[in-house]
């Protein structure tokens, strides 16, 4: 469960909803945790597909599933049935991993999430691909997960887009504030966020500490595109725009 959070005692009401992805946007869980990945594919299913080249960004861990072994030639029946059994193995050994190597965090990200966590204008919570024990596997070792209210994630929709409505809906049930697209502000690293912030009327604040260019988010259709989080003053006036 997400740890319960103290309220402020301030006149404030917090007029933002930040949502963050994880992956590239706050830290990387290295080459152990797309290891955890593969072997546990390789596990259940015999292969885990062209993995090498396959772009991780953006994407839900179960569409990931699906996908790769869909591109490795595994019949549909087979990748919905064993689906389960494989997240499970790899949530696993990726917490196996992360128990004795810390994910690295991107410049920034410590300074920019205690902040905006203690602050009063800001509801923070997640909007990732991760399935809720991943993200919770990650952000636990890397000490940031009690600063996030809840989440939406990987297993709470077919699609990215999906994401957007369930966090609102989160939002609304556990503040009692119902925030509109416009009070919104994602925050991410790859075209997929920007759509999916888009999706829902929010701003969207990119950065480039994943595998997407500047440029790229900037085409996408991001408000902002920072190079990463190292100048918070800069990121927080993006945020609070």
């Amino acid at each position: 469960m997400f740890p319960t959070i103290r309220t402020m005692s301030t006149p404030t009401s917090p007029d933002r909803l930040l949502l963050f992805d994880i992956d590239g946007t706050l830290l990387s869980a290295g080459r152990g945790g797309l290891q955890a990945f593969v072997t546990a594919l390789t596990e259940v299913f015999g292969t885990a597909g062209d993995v090498e080249r396959y772009r991780f960004e953006g994407k839900l861990d179960p569409l990931i599933v699906t996908e790769l072994m869909r591109g490795a030639g595994v019949e549909e029946a087979v990748i919905e049935r064993r689906r389960p059994e494989a997240l499970s193995l790899y949530l696993e050994r990726l917490e196996a991993y992360l128990s004795a190597v810390s994910p690295t965090l991107k410049p920034g990200v410590r300074e920019l999430v205690e902040n905006v966590a203690s602050s009063p204008r800001a509801t923070v919570a997640l909007l990732t691909g991760n399935v809720r024990r991943g993200a919770q596997i990650k952000l636990g070792a890397s000490g940031l997960w009690r600063h996030f209210r809840f989440g939406a994630f990987g297993d709470d929709g077919p699609r990215r887009v999906d994401l957007g409505p369930v966090a609102l809906e989160r939002a609304a049930a556990l503040t009692g504030r119902t925030y509109s697209g416009s009070e919104c502000v994602v925050i991410g690293d790859s075209r997929a966020d920007v759509e999916c912030g888009r999706a829902i009327g929010a701003r969207v604040v990119a950065v480039a500490t994943g595998r997407t260019t500047r440029e790229e988010l900037e085409e996408a259709g991001a408000d902002v595109a920072l190079p990463d989080f190292a100048d918070l003053s800069r990121t927080l006036e993006a945020i609070f725009c």
